[in-house]
């Protein structure tokens, strides 16, 4: 048996195993890291929504969701500079997200509503992102199994990293650059037919409504408790 890491998370110790993400063993042991991007241990850390950062003494600041723990590790979640960073973080999502929130189909659902709370920021444009542009981007319906909304999506990249490890190929993707940067749904037919397997778990792991199941959907999505 693998002798365990011994570290302090806000004042609390921790033992986790060798190669365990902070994140994963602050979560196991009951401490909250907010988080968007995060999937599970088993799968590449992504590091795109940048909420997670923790101050680790010695080190500075850090994504808790790449860093892996170590012996004697002493590790803050909530001081003033990562608490600044996540508002900062999280204004940066809804400076371009579309924030008429009773219109939306999976509104009481959403993680960017529970997450407002936690970061204690207001769901509503903030000021000092007004000058990005906000224009609307028409929907994508290329795929016959989802329709893409990219005026709600964050671009966490979780619904691509599920959907290649499922299908081995990638039908959902990132396109484009910069604030022109959205998913991409295979327009590719005999690709979907082959490798899309029209399981909902984009839809159900979508932490927003960017992606919404069409009918040959619904019933999976139901089942599996997704929104």
């Amino acid at each position: 048996m693998m002798d365990l890491v011994e570290l302090t998370i806000d004042d609390t110790q921790v033992k986790a195993e060798p190669g365990t993400k902070i994140l994963k063993a602050a979560l196991d042991a009951g401490i909250y890291i907010p988080n968007l991007c995060y999937i599970s241990e088993a799968d590449l850390p992504f590091g795109a929504c940048r909420l997670c950062y923790v101050e680790v003494e010695g080190r500075g600041l850090v994504t808790s969701c790449t860093q892996p723990v170590e012996d004697g590790m002493v590790v803050h979640t909530k001081t003033p500079e990562v608490n600044k960073l996540r508002r900062t973080a999280f204004k940066l999502f809804i400076a371009y997200h579309d924030l008429d929130c009773r219109a939306c189909w999976k509104n009481k659902r959403c993680e960017l509503q529970r997450l407002a709370a936690r970061v204690k920021v207001k769901l509503k444009t903030p000021e000092d992102f007004r000058g990005l542009p906000t224009d609307f981007i028409p929907l994508d319906t290329t795929n016959p199994f989802i329709t893409y909304d990219p005026n709600r999506c964050i671009l966490c990249g979780k619904c691509v990293w599920v959907c290649n490890k499922k299908s081995g190929q990638p039908i959902i993707d990132f396109a484009y650059r910069g604030y022109e940067t959205r998913l991409a749904l295979s327009s590719d037919i005999s690709l979907i037919k082959e490798k899309c397997s029209s399981c909902g778990e984009c839809v159900i792991t979508c932490p927003t409504a960017a992606l919404k199941p069409e009918s040959s959907l619904g019933s999976t999505v139901s089942l599996a408790g997704g929104g």
